[in-house]
């Protein structure tokens, strides 16, 4: 078409569909002067599903001259929804010019019944909100924007009631509106008696005037060969051959199927409600997830049921859905596009506006939205809440959160009124800090000799010292809370009873029970005749280990001696109990491990875990223990008390080991181990390599505390070094 020509309804050129390079200036002359040949498979070498895909794409060119608008945008609609993401990627950027405001000013200056407007987002909005606060008066105008959310909307924003015709002659009175009815009708208005009296005289003017082989005037041909850019395509020769009744489609006939379409809208609009209501009948009862897994077949059968489409849609739905692959799919677009006027145009991309728009989640209840978010997994849930505020605002719901953290295992502390999303992510934090080695040290300085132990209750830590004293200490900020004294000697092991009460064992032989509220020895138990190593307490049941070769159970409550554990031929260095309280674990330096019976005091089992040397520390942790002799760590299963795996890393003699086994089944667990080479490690048990190893003290490391935020360490430069991981 010439530059000087009257243009139609305005196609907007795609990126897409461009044509291959010509060889000769003769080939480009001939295709600017004529519309784009409908044809398969991009112009490649024929093959015998290329043709059979060109005859496919040949018939359709038929059918979409048969075909008036709604009905064009129901068969648009079925395939819209049956296409996967290539199509849409595709769709969604060919189709961003027919959402421009100048595309739809043209569009709407030949359908003014139609209203295209611009379709509300979420940015359009904000830009909206941005300019109203910026101007002040409000002396601005902006088109109004159509607000859709529903599928409903789109259909009831492009349903045309009556077509609008181009003028055939501008100088025919008949056939003119007056600017102020079409300035109405672009807003929206239905138009009036005298209008559709108009529009008649114009439609038969337009039949008279215009034919294939006769126009009244080079205006009238202008005219004609515009809007038959939307319904003419060439058909070729194999088609004419095959469909004689449909190898000549004149221009008179494509006018006259367009202008049927305000006589069929009518029926069309009343069967609308039937149609939906069947679709609601034959989808009951099924999820669109099911539907989505069915075989294409099946799908097919169930759109056709719910959809009454023409014959021939039916057989395009068919090929689409079950014929065509993703190349088919995206080169029948191609060729599509270009047969649609500017409604169709606008259909689509407001088809495809709402899907990207549509917030389903804010759509629903609140209680809906939560219970379908919280099928998401916790990296779901955080990538959700970044979509907007609304989503933000469910997926940070707390009882939500609760659900995730009541899944995994919390470590971290839980406050009276907690924000469990915040808890749960400080809990992520804490186990990526303990793979990294990643923590915070605390040093606390106050002794004037060497650390001989260090035990903490979460909320305040408490160490004895060779300088005769037992500091108390805030463990958070590192604060010195308090200084006991009382003891003769070095202070060599401490427990918690109560948050106020503190039990204590000296090399001068006694245990000692303190009152932190006062500050003053409540009891001393005298039993044992030798320095007191150890102990350890479940519930009322105090167990220490001596020098004097025995262990003694205590009910720490009435300050009663229960039994004496003898059996070891050395110094008892180390003491364990399980989590129940029924099994005592003593390490001596006679190079054996020993397991008693709480209930009855009598040995259980022996275990000579060392050849040379003597076993300086035990720990037992759901149904396994780990002993140290020398610069060896082992693992044991209690049951047979099978050696399963040593950890040999420390340069010089392992002073204090922890275990912890966080599934037994699956042997999951750490070791903790400290001695005096200065250095604090920790190990995974199923690796034979240390995690992570730290150095902080000048001297040997003592003892150690370790739970599932921290680990405390006493060591012989007078200071207690804190590793806080949860940070």
């Amino acid at each position: 078409m010439n530059s000087g020509e009257s243009m139609g309804p305005e196609v907007t050129p795609l990126p897409h569909l461009k044509l291959a390079h010509p060889k000769k200036l003769g080939d480009s002359l001939a295709r600017e002067s004529f519309p784009l040949s409908w044809r398969g498979r991009g112009g490649v070498h024929p093959t015998q599903s290329g043709v059979e895909f060109d005859r496919q794409l040949d018939k359709i060119s038929l059918w979409l001259e048969k075909w008036d608008h709604n009905q064009r945008c129901r068969i648009l609609e079925a395939i819209l929804r049956e296409s996967n993401y290539n199509q849409i990627q595709f769709l969604v950027t060919v189709m961003q010019p027919s959402l421009h405001r100048d595309f739809m000013y043209t569009a709407q200056s030949y359908f003014p019944t139609i209203q295209f407007q611009p379709v509300s987002t979420h940015t359009s909005r904000e830009v909206k909100t941005r300019l109203e606060k910026k101007r002040h008066h409000h002396n601005f105008y902006r088109v109004k924007s159509a607000y859709l959310q529903m599928d409903d909307d789109v259909r009831n924003q492009i349903i045309d009631k009556v077509v609008k015709l181009p003028d055939i002659s501008r100088n025919s009175k008949h056939t003119q509106l007056s600017s102020r009815s079409l300035t109405k009708s672009r807003n929206g208005f239905k138009l009036n008696l005298h209008q559709m009296s108009n529009l008649s005289e114009a439609r038969e003017k337009w039949r008279s005037a215009n034919s294939v082989t006769t126009c009244s005037s080079e205006t009238e041909l202008k005219h004609y060969n515009a809007i038959s850019r939307f319904i003419e395509m060439p058909v070729r020769r194999h088609m004419q051959d095959e469909s004689s009744q449909q190898n000549v489609w004149s221009s008179n006939n494509s006018v006259e199927s367009l202008l049927k379409n305000s006589e069929r809208s009518d029926s069309i609009a009343n069967s609308e409600s039937n149609r939906r209501h069947k679709m609601k009948l034959c989808l009951a009862g099924i999820s669109e997830e099911s539907l989505s897994q069915k075989p294409a077949q099946e799908r097919f059968q169930m759109v056709i049921e719910c959809e009454s489409l023409p014959e021939e849609a039916k057989q395009l739905l068919n090929w689409y859905m079950i014929s065509w692959n993703d190349t088919k799919r995206n080169e029948f677009f191609h060729k599509l596009l270009l047969k649609l006027d500017p409604r169709q145009h606008y259909f689509i991309s407001s088809f495809l506006s709402i899907k990207q728009q549509k917030d389903f989640i804010g759509l629903l209840p609140e209680h809906l939205a939560v219970k379908i978010l919280s099928y998401l997994t916790p990296t779901e849930l955080v990538q959700a809440s970044l979509v907007n505020k609304t989503w933000h605002k469910i997926a940070s719901n707390n009882e939500l959160w609760k659900s995730k953290c009541e899944e995994v295992k919390v470590k971290v502390p839980i406050s009276q009124s907690p924000t469990w999303k915040n808890i749960f992510r400080d809990n992520l934090k804490l186990q990526h800090n303990w793979k990294t080695g990643e923590c915070r040290t605390v040093d606390l300085k106050g002794h004037t000799d060497k650390v001989l132990t260090v035990i903490s209750d979460n909320q305040q830590l408490a160490s004895g010292s060779q300088d005769h004293s037992i500091k108390i200490w805030d463990i958070k900020t590192g604060t010195l809370q308090q200084t006991l004294k009382g003891h003769n000697r070095g202070i060599w092991c401490l427990n918690f009873f109560t948050k106020n009460l503190l039990i204590s064992g000296s090399y001068d032989n006694t245990i000692r029970i303190w009152n932190l509220r006062t500050g003053s020895t409540l009891r001393t138990l005298l039993g044992h005749e030798g320095a007191v190593w150890a102990m350890v307490r479940r519930g009322s049941i105090l167990v220490t280990a001596s020098q004097d070769k025995t262990a003694k159970i205590w009910n720490i409550s009435q300050c009663l001696l229960l039994y004496t554990l003898t059996g070891h031929n050395a110094a008892v260095f180390a003491v364990d109990m399980d989590e129940e309280g029924t099994l005592v674990i003593t390490g001596s330096a006679d190079r054996s491990v020993r397991i008693w019976d709480v209930e009855s005091g009598k040995c259980k089992k022996v275990v000579w875990a060392s050849q040379s040397t003597s076993i300086m520390a035990v720990s037992y942790s759901n149904g396994y223990f780990a002993c140290s002799y020398g610069e060896t760590i082992c693992l044991y299963k209690i049951g047979k008390a099978k050696l399963i795996r040593t950890f040999v890393e420390h340069r010089k003699r392992i002073e204090s080991i922890e275990l912890h086994i966080s599934d037994p089944d699956n042997m999951t667990g750490m070791i903790v181990s400290a001695g005096k080479d200065g250095l604090v490690k920790y190990w995974d048990i199923n690796s034979d390599q240390s995690l992570h190893t730290f150095t902080g003290h000048n001297e040997q490391v003592n003892c150690i505390y370790f739970d599932e935020l921290r680990i405390a360490s006493a060591g012989y430069d007078n200071k207690i070094r804190i590793w806080d991981f949860n940070i």
